[in-house]
């Protein structure tokens, strides 16, 4: 009997060669009917035939599914005797965008298996072309500018095709067709190498030997790599800086360059064999560093690490694989099996994707650049892996700008700024939340002129206009001061969130908890440790635990406050959070161990003179972080004495502690919902010549996640309440984590902690958004 099926799929299913998936798999079933790409982002498949065929293509179209294909849900209507109103199968042309879209726009994704095969196949036209791509792989989101996604709205419209590209392009069974990103050696962009004056260079001044790189800019480039210049290659979303991994005094001119003393470079390793030479990984994080996103996945250094210790200071180095045509070609080139590369920029400013600014920075010595315009700048995303689950701390390339479902549905649309760190921006509409890429930290006017671009740009892709902008509720920082503008602008509203209040909604959105919290059931009890937000008391806040009880959320329990003094100055030099906890400690030793150590203050003992009397006079801000902290038992540890980077002496202490066993075996001291520092502080002071530094180090973290876990279990029995989690960037701890699960799980209650999206403030723009639209009723409905 013959049927007809009209099957309706939401999720990532355009501009991933979908409906060709589709196309090849009516005919081989002997279909008719269509597909074609709807304008809020689905996909329309219509079938006539026989009913067994037809049962066996919905079958391999729930199973077998192109590899970036992801359904949200498929619907499917049946009707009976179909009729004879196609004659064969056919891709129709897309529906009109409708006034706000859906978003359609994959993220960047790695080279597939296919194209890398052809890429070193010497009898294909593609062999050794940097820039092969097909419907399964290549840049998507770095190179549109606008919706509906057509060549003609991508940078790769200044490429027209060749005969052979376009004959590609038009075949339904080709796996290029509607490839936005097709190109050849004909048609497609060029690669050339410059130096630092945008000089082209000849490939036979730089050789020192007889063997000749043919003017092959890649092999050339690969060369002045080994033989320890630095490099800014450009890829699909930005420059990188690319040197030696093994190379001191390259990475030595490269951290001078780019004002990175101490912070982390990431490696690019030749593949995974080559991996296993300096990392230690177990199977989710080598799935994760194969899959098609290619982030940076933070492994641990193996007992043969080998690379310059100029690339990590931390016990974890990271790594990710090629994930480009370029870079199989350079690594093809190369005797080295690692090499460092990083972000091409100045230190916290945003990537380089113009190709002048890159030719500015002024301490690379050579360029290998392409002619094809980025569109839409975007870092590499950065993946961690805690108690076996994967953690994304980063997220941008590969995960960007798919959508994030929720399950509310908004009536208007929600713009979210972040705080001051680590700023994505958040656009909330209907039931989803999509994300930009990581901007950066709010620090320089670069970095504030790309969010007000980023801003301008998605709301154009996504053809939305904003009802509600939402920013922290720090009152000075630029995206607060941002926040306001844009509501003058706009003519919207503004709602300010918490900081830490959003980092716990997050957590809403990854246990799907959102439904019981409307109908006022019982929610979450959530901990949020990080190094610092605005409080509603004008402190500031980082050693939460929340109660979300229906749209409440009540702070029920933190850490002591301890004195913050000289504010932002306590976070760059530990040893001001020393003095603040331990000044009125009755302690023998204090004042002399202070000034014994005032050295590593900028301007010595009179600045420790200031800082104690501030403390006596008690003209300071408080804090509750859990940042600070474990910043003052690093200093006190001797493991670091100022900080480099955002979390550097609390992420040097969890390196030392690793491995420790619990010395100091610590019970919580609890009062009034308070866990008690100063008690871990003053018995880390006279314990410092008692025990290794490794197991004071592990102790210390052993108390700390006992302590929330024991403030978050109180609370969860107090309430009848069965789930807890956890948000905020100390998330990424390895020790306090793990700890705190465990101790959840004992007492059989559930443990969750963010996965999709990152706990640390790049999450925070997703929460905001999302905590407006569930605590205000005129914004959304189930």
């Amino acid at each position: 009997m013959h049927v007809r099926y009209t099957i309706t799929i939401h999720g990532r299913v355009q501009g991933i060669g979908f409906r060709p998936f589709v196309y090849r798999l009516a005919i081989a079933n002997n279909l008719r009917g269509y597909v074609r790409n709807m304008g809020d982002g689905s996909v329309e498949i219509v079938v006539d035939g026989n009913e067994h065929d037809l049962e066996r293509f919905i079958d391999a179209l729930k199973h077998d599914k192109p590899p970036l294909a992801l359904y949200e849900f498929m619907d499917i209507e049946k009707s009976e005797g179909g009729s004879e109103e196609f004659a064969n199968f056919s891709i129709f042309g897309s529906v009109d965008t409708p006034s706000t879209v859906e978003p359609s726009i994959p993220p960047d994704i790695a080279i597939c298996d296919e194209c890398l095969h052809e890429l070193f196949n010497i009898h294909d036209r593609r062999y050794l072309y940097f820039f092969i791509t097909c419907t399964n792989c290549g840049p998507r989101f770095t190179m549109v500018r606008a919706l509906p996604y057509d060549r003609v709205n991508t940078s790769m419209a200044e490429f027209p095709l060749c005969n052979e590209c376009l004959k590609e392009y038009k075949d339904p069974l080709n796996r290029r067709f509607h490839n936005e990103s097709i190109a050849c050696h004909e048609c497609g962009p060029r690669l050339y190498l410059v130096d630092c004056k945008g000089r082209r260079v000849d490939a036979a001044v730089v050789n020192d030997d007889d063997n000749s790189d043919d003017g092959n800019p890649i092999a050339t480039a690969s060369r002045l790599i080994e033989q320890g210049c630095i490099v800014a290659v450009k890829g699909i979303g930005g420059f990188h800086l690319i040197t030696s991994a093994y190379d001191d005094d390259a990475i030595s001119r490269l951290r001078k360059g780019k004002r990175r003393e101490s912070k982390p470079l990431a490696v690019m390793a030749r593949n995974i064999d080559a991996v296993r030479e300096f990392a230690v990984m177990d199977e989710v994080e080598e799935s994760i560093l194969r899959s098609y996103a290619r982030p940076i996945v933070l492994l641990r250094k193996g007992s043969n690490y080998n690379l310059s210790p100029l690339v990590s200071n931390l016990d974890t180095v990271g790594v990710m694989l090629p994930y480009t045509a370029l870079h199989y070609l350079i690594f093809n080139m190369l005797n080295l099996n690692a090499l460092v590369v990083t972000s091409a920029n100045v230190s916290d400013e945003p990537i380089i994707a113009d190709d002048d600014e890159a030719l500015r920075l002024g301490f690379v010595d050579y360029l290998l650049i392409h002619n094809r315009r980025i569109i839409n700048p975007c870092d590499d995303s950065v993946v961690i892996v805690n108690s076996c689950s994967p953690m994304i701390v980063r997220r941008a390339r590969g995960y960007v700008p798919s959508p994030i479902s929720i399950d509310v549905y908004s009536s208007r649309c929600i713009l979210a700024l972040g705080a001051h760190l680590n700023v994505t921006i958040s656009i909330l509409f209907k039931d989803k939340i999509v994300a930009s890429q990581h901007l950066g930290d709010m620090d320089s006017l670069k970095t504030y002129t790309n969010l007000c671009n980023t801003v301008e740009r998605f709301c154009r892709m996504l053809n939305v206009r904003p009802d509600v902008v939402v920013c922290d509720l720090h009152p000075s920082i630029p995206t607060t001061n941002l926040a306001y503008t844009i509501a003058r602008e706009y003519g919207c509203s503004l709602k300010r969130v918490q900081h830490h209040h959003a980092h716990a909604s997050t957590l809403l959105i990854e246990d799907k908890k959102v439904n019981m919290v409307r109908e006022g059931r019982r929610g979450m009890v959530c901990i949020v440790c990080d190094g610092n937000g605005y409080g509603y008391d004008g402190n500031v806040w980082g050693g939460e635990v929340f109660l979300i009880d229906g749209s409440k959320y009540e702070r029920v329990a933190h850490l002591m406050e301890q004195p913050m003094i000289g504010g932002d100055l306590a976070a760059y030099y530990p040893l001001r959070m020393v003095a603040g906890i331990l000044y009125s400690s009755s302690v023998d030793g204090v004042e002399d161990y202070l000034y014994s150590r005032s050295y590593t203050l900028p301007y010595g003992r009179a600045e420790m003179d200031a800082i104690l009397d501030v403390a006596r006079k008690g003209r300071y801000i408080k804090t509750t972080s859990t940042g600070r902290i474990l910043d003052a038992i690093s200093f006190l540890l001797g493991v670091a004495d100022r900080r480099g980077y955002e979390g550097e002496p609390a992420m040097l202490l969890e390196s030392v502690a690793y491995g420790g066993d619990d010395v100091l075996k610590l019970e919580p001291r609890i009062i009034n919902c308070t866990l008690d520092t100063k008690y871990l502080i003053e018995e880390i002071f006279c314990s410092m010549k008692r025990f290794h530094t490794r197991d004071l180090a592990y102790s210390a973290h052993v108390y700390m996640a006992k302590g929330l876990a024991t403030l978050a279990l109180d609370n969860a029995m107090r309430h009848g309440i069965d789930t807890i989690g956890i948000s905020g960037g100390v998330t990424y701890n390895r020790i306090i984590t793990p700890l705190i699960k465990r101790y959840v799980e004992e007492h059989g209650l559930r443990f969750v902690h963010n996965s999709i999206i990152p706990a640390g403030d790049a999450g925070l723009s997703i929460g905001q958004a999302y905590h407006t639209c569930i605590n205000d009723t005129s914004l959304s409905n189930n």
